[in-house]
């Protein structure tokens, strides 16, 4: 069976399209968060949540949404990639994180098998911890689930500085436009003009700066991100552009515009980003 999530994203979601219920206990004080704050407290360092106001807003009430969206979608990918792995007896299910802990060992999800799934109308599985790979938990899984893989062709990774730009501004324009500042949203005519402008000087800046191109993973393919600043005099980006390489016609197509947050949702499936210009 293919699951649409990992874990319940939204209200009215049907849950036997979910994989896994992910219990914590609300009457001691816990919430839907908790699991993962376990998994952030085992795992490296790494600052899970939003820093802008605008994204901030699009995730009311929650702690650590960066996260939450990663381990979804790298569990989206493994399900793709058939890298679920599952015991011998079927009963117990485990898929690697892609992190790992202070000491680098790779950071498992473990399941157990949800028995009164269809009686009760409920996931067919249940969290049952995050570990190490040190850990007794994994003996039913040998051998031990496989990272998700994203990169087939390196030359993905990398901007082609031999390639111009051409943007799809009908789209950002007529689709998106609520992803602009708001002070580009009413007039139309210099949104064009000043991302034309910005995208102008892109190929230069890469030229000194490669790392400005960033990889980024979206409808089963890589794409990278470019950094647009229309309205900060300073060069702080306030959109990232997503680019294709079209190899036939020796151009990147500008495909559309994403806010700072769902840029690095899809960025950080990858690796996480440098503190280049993606902040979000």
């Amino acid at each position: 069976m293919r699951y649409d999530s990992l874990n319940k994203r939204f209200r009215d979601q049907d849950p036997r399209t979910i994989f896994a219920l992910f219990p914590y206990q609300g009457k001691a004080g816990k919430t839907w968060e908790t699991p993962f704050e376990t998994l952030a407290n085992l795992a490296r360092t790494e600052d899970w949540r939003f820093k802008r106001s605008e994204s901030i807003a699009r995730y009311p009430n929650q702690r650590l949404p960066i996260l939450t969206n990663y381990l979804n979608y790298t569990f989206l990918r493994l399900q793709d990639e058939e890298k679920i792995v599952y015991s011998v007896e079927g009963d117990k299910a485990c898929f690697n994180t892609g992190l790992q802990t202070q000491r680098g060992k790779d950071i498992f999800a473990t399941f157990f098998r949800n028995k009164r799934a269809e009686e009760c109308n409920q996931p067919d599985w249940t969290l049952y911890a995050f570990c190490d790979s040190y850990s007794n938990k994994l003996a039913p899984f040998d051998p031990l689930p496989e990272l998700a893989n994203y990169i087939t062709n390196v030359e993905d990774l990398v901007f082609n500085t031999e390639y111009e730009i051409e943007p799809n501004l009908d789209h950002f324009l007529d689709k998106n436009v609520d992803r602009l500042p708001e002070v580009l949203q009413n007039n139309l005519q210099i949104a064009t003009n000043v991302i034309n402008g910005a995208i102008q000087s892109l190929i230069d800046s890469i030229r000194r700066n490669y790392k400005i191109a960033i990889p980024h993973w979206y409808d089963n393919r890589i794409q990278l991100l470019l950094p647009l600043a229309l309205t900060n005099d300073d060069g702080i980006a306030d959109l990232a552009l997503v680019v294709d390489r079209d190899d036939k016609r020796r151009i990147y197509r500008g495909t559309t515009i994403l806010t700072m947050d769902m840029a690095y949702l899809d960025a950080r499936l990858i690796t996480k980003p440098a503190d280049e210009w993606l902040n979000p």
